[in-house]
């Protein structure tokens, strides 16, 4: 599965200084929105459900990936490897962070928000790459390694899809390591494509710059239900 393979290799390239930027933004914006209950979808390894936690909210998370919820549950975070859509249970609010609204493509942006809408009572907040991150700032090759493993990811921006192709090398012992390929897509959205994806009212755009840049390289969108 594409989601695990990147989960092995996430820890290499996050730029943890941007990472907490942008859920320290998330936490904001829910202390200022006055919600407790909250539901991270696409929890990753628990980064962001943690830190939520740290700052009292009552939160859970959901993610497809079972080696990320893996991490999240060691964290001491209350996550599930489910689908949002398979969710009985309601939150005031969902986030989704760092990406996790471009791993979906256009048609499946209906669904998904027709079943965030059922989970939550208030709010769902997300961040969005811009068109300048996906196709400016995210494409060419990205190399990491530590004394486990050695990771190159290759990004290629065309017909509005990032396509990164995730290569891994994993030490099996002193004078073996073991391959592993496979691909992620990521979808540029239009702001008027995500409006008309949902039933829910967009509140608030928050634009976001993590590297420096002049330009945004994310928006945080509020929506409201």
């Amino acid at each position: 599965m594409a989601l695990d393979l990147y989960a092995k290799v996430e820890e290499l390239f996050l730029d943890k200084e941007a990472a907490h930027l942008l859920w320290g933004e998330f936490i904001t914006i829910l202390n200022e929105l006055n919600v407790k209950s909250v539901l991270d979808i696409g929890c990753g390894g628990g980064d962001f459900c943690l830190m939520a936690k740290e700052n009292g909210f009552d939160i859970k998370g959901v993610d497809l990936s079972k080696a990320q919820v893996k991490k999240a549950i060691k964290k001491g975070c209350d996550c599930r490897a489910i689908d949002v859509c398979e969710l009985n249970e309601k939150f005031e609010a969902a986030v989704a962070v760092f990406d996790v609204i471009n791993y979906l493509s256009s048609d499946e942006l209906k669904k998904f928000f027709s079943c965030v809408e059922k989970v939550v009572n208030k709010y769902f907040v997300f961040d969005i790459n811009t068109l300048y991150a996906m196709e400016d700032l995210a494409i060419g090759t990205l190399k990491a390694e530590n004394e486990d493993k050695f990771s190159v990811l290759y990004s290629e921006f065309e017909d509005d899809k990032l396509i990164t192709e995730i290569t891994l090398f994993e030490k099996k012992d002193e004078n073996c390591y073991v391959k592993k390929q496979n691909k992620i897509v990521q979808y540029y959205h239009p702001l008027e494509i995500i409006e008309k994806s949902t039933n829910m009212k967009l509140k608030d755009i928050i634009p976001i710059s993590l590297y420096g840049s002049n330009e945004a390289e994310k928006l945080i969108l509020i929506f409201e239900k």
